[in-house]
């Protein structure tokens, strides 16, 4: 239920032509398609001020939802494939775990952002 309606959060916020799925037992993968580094963590940020905005009712009650996001963009120029720019965000999203969570990390040491 909570992971629904945080990704129903998530997904109010994208293009009609952006892609959302679960990837992984508590992770999401977002597809932004024709997107900038600077505004794929421009996005990244307001999906994490979006999900943190409200706590979510549950049969136990209210609790506070909060998520980690790791952020990596490719390039026509660096020709990245899809397993190394999804190992990049996960390395990402690990270290905004590590950093204290509900944060945004981009994958600059892994070659990955502009």
């Amino acid at each position: 239920m909570v992971l629904r309606l945080t990704a129903g959060k998530m997904h109010s916020l994208m293009r009609s032509y952006d892609v959302i799925g679960r990837y992984g037992g508590e992770e999401f993968l977002v597809i932004l398609p024709e997107c900038c580094p600077e505004c794929a963590a421009a996005f990244a940020e307001r999906l994490r001020l979006c999900v943190s905005s409200d706590s979510i009712d549950t049969p136990e009650g209210r609790i506070p939802v909060t998520i980690s996001l790791g952020v990596t963009v490719s390039s026509k120029e660096r020709k990245n494939d899809a397993d190394s720019l999804v190992k990049a965000a996960d390395k990402a999203l690990y270290r905004a775990k590590e950093n204290g969570r509900n944060r945004v990390e981009p994958a600059h040491d892994e070659g990955m952002m502009a």
